[in-house]
């Protein structure tokens, strides 16, 4: 099998010992919450599809510009609807060897304080790394991210907003 290594939303990949980027979306549009999933500039590397950036059901799109943003985040403990998605699925034939996660956010004043990122290999279950409020880098280089061949999602959640129109993005 051929192999795909990832690292960051922006991923990047190592095929043959060069570096490229896998997958990136500067999010630049008038309203981007206002698609789900939002894909308008994604850029994907050959041998991969990605769903775009969506958001679960319990949270609600919020206009903005240049970025995904949403609203109506759980003001008590983590609500499993109260998230951000996105999935990788490589070419038959090709595995994902992750690296890391590499993301920029932003919250309002009165916007989730508490963020968890998980993924679809344990049913989103065990926290991955630890999210910070506006961003970072996960490392993704757990023997559970390597040899990827089927679709994976990564879901980022968020929770404990000091009010329900608190935003995140």
């Amino acid at each position: 099998m051929k192999k795909i290594y990832l690292s960051g939303l922006l991923f990047f990949l190592v095929l043959q010992g060069m570096a490229q980027v896998l997958l990136s979306n500067s999010i630049d549009d008038a309203n981007p919450s206002a698609y789900n999933p939002f894909t308008l500039g994604q850029i994907v590397t050959s041998n991969i599809t990605a769903s775009g950036i969506g958001r679960g059901s319990g949270i609600s799109p919020n206009a903005g510009s240049n970025r995904y943003n949403a609203a109506n985040w759980s003001t008590g403990g983590m609500d499993m609807n109260d998230y951000f998605e996105f999935t990788l699925t490589p070419a038959a034939g090709y595995e994902i060897d992750f690296t890391s996660f590499v993301y920029s956010a932003q919250r309002s004043a009165t916007g989730p304080s508490n963020y968890a990122f998980r993924s679809s290999l344990d049913g989103f279950v065990s926290n991955i790394g630890s999210p910070g409020q506006t961003g970072g880098n996960i490392s993704l280089t757990a023997a559970a991210y390597q040899n990827i061949s089927g679709p994976i999602t990564f879901r980022y959640y968020a929770w404990g907003a000091s009010g329900s129109t608190g935003t995140y993005s």
